[in-house]
């Protein structure tokens, strides 16, 4: 016999109660009633037993399952020390509870199962992003149908739920989703922009669930602004142009220069922009686009293409402000050139409001004019100079171009007269002689008539380095290095005949009937004063104090309004001085054009003038001294002179 005592309510629900614990059906329980419900206790205590007999039966070896519709009761077998639930298929529930991990089951206790029922069909869940730029939708298309429990469970220790749960299909639900009902839905939302096309069909293809793409927005596109490449540098107020007080590096620095159709800025042009718009119809505005264009001043100009600035002349780029160029042919500098400044190269012209100090140099393409003095300094002027007060111990080149040619010029005119009448005297001595070694007849002929000749050959080479290919040709070149090598050391041993010599002549010969007649270019060299200084000028010179103890080599005419005292001038035009030498100085050396014509005032002793290859020495002192030549004689005239203004 198993008996209990208990409580309940009813004795309906106390019989319900225990032959579901016991498993068995209600009339097998006898209930023997121990107290009624009264005033304090309204729930009736009993005594519920059942024969020994059907006891040993009350827990059934294999698990009770029983469907109502609705849920699943189980009765665990006697087996059973615990049962796992299957949260994917459905909830077991306990007294009420739901059980989400393995449970440890007692004897006589009863659970609830759940199962997931799913309605299937297509559904879906719309996202759309903040700003607008895009949505998407979950979509979700399933079979309809619920999870199953087996009713016949396995006894065990162990009751997986898993093991015994199976999926079983139903037919769909009569209310079935369109395509009305999407648009409808993306209308709600205020999706009316960048739809994907054929987004339906991508619905109804979907198995399972997929997130799909439903509308974009359209992003804008920015526009890519023109872009100022400057080659020349930060802009400038036209007013601050001349005040520019920028340090340069001491000697390293050159000012920024530019040659002629030298680009000085690039526009790499722009491309406008696209505005956006997002899935809501409403525009996403883009920067604003903003061109330029270049503003020309003077000396530059405009490529084809309207996208580059050149300069139309070689001078100093100026960057006005952002877009306006322009281009100085001459460079102005109102102090002097020292350490802080640097030494200047400039393609144009060059005015200079003070001195020029020592160490430094001036290199113009154009004309230099220094308002104060030149002192140990470096200057060259290819288009003129003028100093307005001295120039001491400084090295000076006028027209350097023309003052090469010109001395180009002169040495291979003597090379071409020393040489045809060297090579003619090679020829006489061979056909006197019967000696047929040319080569030992040149080399005694160049030690003994002949002996500057080799000599004369090395400075044509040097001279050479100078680089003009406009006005020296490859076959000049050849000439002269042909000349060098067989006149000079055992050169003229190695010689079989006089071939290469004559040959080196023709070149010459040629070279000076087509560029011998060289114009001197109209510059001028103007100074104060000069002293211990080394002066070339291509055009004229004019000193209005005095020269001492300076080497002048001009092209033009000298005009020395003052003193000439020691030194050596070289000139191919006419000269005027209006007093030459000095009694206490070194000798005063002129050397001229066998043209050239020589007018001075007062002349002291002690001079020695070269007229071509004849020699005047004035040995005591005179006045009014003029040296010319008239029907090819040399005509020397003069006063003497006591020494006395």
């Amino acid at each position: 016999m198993r008996e209990i005592i208990t409580t309940g309510k009813s004795l309906e629900s106390i019989r319900e109660e225990w032959s579901l614990k016991w498993a068995c059906s209600p009339g097998e329980l006898t209930l023997d009633v121990i107290e009624k419900p009264g005033v304090f206790n309204r729930f009736w205590k009993v005594k519920v037993s059942i024969k020994e007999e059907t006891a040993e039966h009350d827990i059934p070896d294999h698990a009770k399952v029983t469907w109502d519709g609705v849920k699943y009761t189980i009765v665990p077998g006697s087996q059973t020390e615990s049962i796992v639930p299957f949260p994917v298929a459905g909830k077991l529930i306990y007294k009420g509870n739901e059980i989400k991990s393995e449970f440890t089951v007692q004897k006589g206790d009863i659970f609830e199962f759940y199962p997931e029922i799913k309605p299937g069909g297509l559904s879906w869940e719309i996202n759309v992003n903040p700003d607008g730029y895009k949505a998407t939708a979950v979509v979700r298309h399933e079979a309809s149908g619920r999870y199953k429990l087996t009713e016949e469970i396995s006894s065990g220790t162990r009751l997986p739920l898993e093991r015994f749960i199976s999926w079983e299909a139903t037919p769909d639900s009569d209310v079935a989703r369109t395509e009305e009902d999407l648009k409808a839905d993306l209308g709600e939302k205020g999706i009316i922009y960048g739809l994907k096309p054929n987004i339906w069909v991508d619905f109804l293809t979907v198995e399972g669930e997929k997130e799909i793409i439903v509308a974009e927005y359209t992003p804008p596109v920015q526009p890519v602004q023109p872009e100022l490449i400057d080659y020349v540098g930060e802009p400038v107020c036209e007013e601050e142009e001349g005040d520019n007080d920028d340090n340069i590096d001491y000697f390293a620095c050159k000012l920024r220069i530019c040659q002629k159709d030298e680009v000085l800025a690039r526009k790499i042009p722009g491309k406008e922009g696209v505005p956006g718009v997002n899935i809501f119809g409403k525009t996403i505005p883009i920067e604003n686009y903003k061109d330029f264009e270049f503003k020309l001043q003077k000396n530059v100009y405009i490529s084809e293409d309207g996208l580059e600035v050149k300069a139309s002349c070689s001078g100093t780029p100026l960057r006005i402000n952002n877009y306006t160029y322009l281009v100085e042919n001459a460079y102005i500098l109102n102090k002097d050139i020292n350490l802080e400044t640097g030494s200047i190269d400039f393609p144009g012209d060059v005015f200079i409001g003070r001195d020029i100090k020592d160490g430094l140099y001036v290199y113009s393409g154009g004309k230099v004019k220094v308002q104060g003095s030149v002192s140990s300094a470096n200057v060259k002027a290819e288009a003129g100079l003028f100093v307005n007060n001295n120039i001491i111990a400084s090295r000076i080149i006028v027209g350097e171009k023309h003052v090469f040619r010109s001395q180009l010029v002169k040495g291979l005119i003597e090379v071409n007269e020393d040489l045809n009448l060297c090579i003619a005297q090679v020829e006489q001595l061979q056909n006197a002689s019967g000696n047929t070694n040319v080569g030992q007849l040149l080399k005694i002929l160049l030690e003994k008539n002949f002996s500057m000749l080799p000599k004369k050959t090395e400075e044509l080479e040097t001279l050479l380095g100078f680089k003009d290919p406009e006005f020296v040709s490859q076959e000049l070149e050849v000439a002269v290095k042909t000349l060098k090598h067989f006149l000079n050391g055992i050169g003229p041993l190695q010689l079989k005949n006089l071939i290469y010599l004559k040959n080196a002549v023709k070149v010459i010969g040629y070279f000076l009937s087509t560029k011998g007649e060289l114009i001197p270019a109209s510059v001028v060299c103007d100074t104060n004063y000069v002293q211990n200084s080394d002066i070339s000028c291509a055009g004229d010179f004019i000193c209005k104090k005095g020269i001492y103890n300076s080497t002048v080599k001009v092209e033009g005419n000298i005009k020395i309004l003052g003193v000439c005292r020691g030194g050596e001038i070289n000139c191919s035009g006419n000269i005027y001085i209006w007093e030459l030498g000095g009694s206490c100085m070194s000798a005063t050396t002129i050397k001229v054009s066998k043209n050239s014509r020589i007018t001075v005032d007062y002349s002291h002793p002690n001079i020695k003038i070269y007229v071509g290859k004849e020699l005047v020495r004035i040995d005591e002192g005179v006045q009014k001294l003029d040296i010319y030549r008239e029907k090819a004689i040399l005509q020397v005239e003069k006063l003497k002179w006591d020494g006395r203004n």
